[in-house]
């Protein structure tokens, strides 16, 4: 059950404007305590986050007040199966993987994710979708408007597909570049790690994948044994600046011989990173360009 500043801080609407609609147009029936306040249910929330996409559109309150629960439907549908890339289209399939992730709803972000790879292709899902839909579900996370369960469902099923993306491209026969992917022992988000390891790997290139919280002692192992052309982390967490600073100067120390690559953190830390040696990756396209470089 939600209250009504559950359902403002979700939908990014008023509560004042959800009362109006209440009353003018009967368009949510919440239930109410013995004390008068106002509880919402799934039911409830997903009408209203559809309701909120079709305003962005540009319909008007009074006429999707009188469309029934199949016609809001059949207008959502509508939106996401539309070619046209627009920022409504987006907001309508992150609307809808809200309500997945609320609801457990395997099948319906199953259905999201399909139809989105066919329109967009995995380079804007990662940038359009799946990174503003991990910002947005940070967000509900860190002020209690979602469960802890609910942000590991989620970034469960987006590993799940990008692992799922990543097995079926060809492994690399003789590549350029050879890169090592790990996040250290403070980390543990790895979804953007995995999605470098998608975009290394679709360039044609080797990657050896640790994921998160490795040890740096065997991070020593793996470079010796496997000698790769790039090492690449991602900063995450918030760290004194002067952890930062002894943990770039042990990697550009120890790994003098590699092009030692970070992405993450705030500006200092991406000039301290610069200031070192490091390559600061900041985006996609800045990585595709190393990726489209030979390894010499």
């Amino acid at each position: 059950m939600y209250s009504i500043k559950d359902l403002e801080r979700i939908s990014s609407m008023k509560a004042h404007t959800i009362r109006i609609w209440e009353q003018r147009y009967g368009l949510l029936e919440p239930e109410r305590t013995d004390t008068n306040i106002r509880l919402y249910n799934d039911e409830q929330l997903k009408k209203l986050l559809n309701v909120c996409t079709l305003l962005n559109r540009g319909m008007k309150i009074s006429k999707i007040s009188k469309l029934t629960k199949d016609q809001l439907a059949g207008e959502i549908e509508r939106i996401i199966a539309e070619p046209v890339h627009d920022d409504v289209q987006v907001e309508a399939i992150i609307s809808q993987a809200l309500i997945a992730i609320a609801t457990y709803d395997v099948l319906l972000f199953e259905s999201l994710f399909s139809n989105a790879v066919r329109t967009f292709g995995m380079h804007e899902i990662y940038e359009k979708i799946l990174y503003p839909l991990l910002v947005r579900t940070g967000l509900m996370w860190i002020k209690d408007d979602l469960l802890p369960s609910q942000e590991h469902f989620l970034s469960n099923l987006i590993r799940q597909k990008i692992f799922s993306a990543i097995n079926h491209l060809p492994y690399p026969q003789n590549p350029e570049q050879k890169w090592v992917l790990f996040l250290d022992e403070q980390e543990d988000h790895e979804i953007g790690l995995l999605f470098a390891h998608y975009l290394i790997r679709e360039h044609g290139h080797a990657v050896i994948y640790l994921g998160a919280r490795v040890p740096y002692k065997d991070l020593l192992f793996v470079i010796a044994q496997c000698k790769p052309t790039h090492i690449y982390s991602f900063i995450v967490s918030n760290r004194p600046e002067d952890r930062v600073e002894k943990y770039f100067h042990q990697l550009k120390t120890d790994f003098s011989d590699h092009a030692v690559c970070i992405s993450g953190g705030d500006k200092k830390t991406v000039e301290m990173a610069q200031k070192m040696g490091i390559i600061s990756i900041k985006s996609i396209s800045s990585l595709i360009e190393i990726l489209n470089k030979n390894a010499n």
